[in-house]
């Protein structure tokens, strides 16, 4: 039964986003790891360090800094991941959506912002 189950949803995955399906990935890797222990017996993964995905960020924000102008945004690579007008707000958005350490950034205001530095 359980090979019949896998193989329809696998089949059915196709019909996702690519969006969808990284979503679907993580959280089929978190179910793994709790049905492993690994979490139980307190290890922890090191996080992948994809050194592309800066330069995604940052031209993400390029592009659409304008329409987050004052609001903070939580990107994995060059895709939004959640959103709001406080950290707090963009962090759950970004958790909601199966992102649990999305890189957290507040994006400045169009004018009449503060800025500080040299």
């Amino acid at each position: 039964m359980a090979t019949e189950l896998l193989q329809h949803l696998m089949e059915r995955s196709s019909e996702l986003t690519p969006e969808e399906k990284q979503r679907l990935a993580r959280f089929l890797s978190e179910q793994a790891t709790h049905v492993n222990g690994d979490e139980e017996n307190g290890s922890q993964h090191s996080p992948t360090i994809d050194p592309g995905k800066g330069e995604l960020s940052i031209a993400w924000l390029k592009a659409h800094a304008f329409e987050y102008a004052g609001q903070h945004v939580a990107l994995d690579g060059d895709q939004l991941v959640g959103s709001g007008p406080t950290l707090r707000d963009a962090q759950a958005a970004a958790k909601s959506n199966g992102y649990s350490k999305p890189l957290l950034v507040h994006v400045p205001p169009r004018e009449g912002g503060t800025w500080g530095g040299w």
